[in-house]
């Protein structure tokens, strides 16, 4: 596996040599152009690491928020812990129109 392009070094090398007239001899460009094409190849396999761990946690991400669709879908309202017909008491009573639904959610629908 070629992990430099040796044209690219050269030509980074004139670059540097011929753009910064007296700033650098020709064998300070050579290493320079190399230094900063070795610090090219770990920036990008860290890049390529990076990358990787972001789409693992963005399909985790998607994962859970279908488990909890799923979940939602299947969801049943909650039932009082006291029958009313055993108190005589009109169902109503129980009621509570500020309680919350499913997973404490105040979504009631479109």
């Amino acid at each position: 596996m070629k992990k430099y392009n040796l044209s690219e070094i050269m030509k980074r090398a004139h670059s540097l040599y011929n753009n910064t007239i007296g700033k650098y001899t020709w064998s300070e460009a050579l290493k320079k152009s190399w230094k900063m094409a070795k610090f090219d190849v770990v920036v990008a396999s860290q890049r390529k690491a990076i990358e990787e761990a972001r789409k693992e946690d963005e399909a985790r991400k998607a994962e859970e928020r279908a488990k909890r669709s799923e979940a939602f879908k299947n969801c049943e309202p909650a039932k009082p812990s006291v029958a009313y017909n055993d108190l005589s008491i009109p169902q109503s009573a129980f009621y509570n129109y500020n309680s919350k639904g499913c997973f404490g959610s105040h979504y009631v629908g479109d």
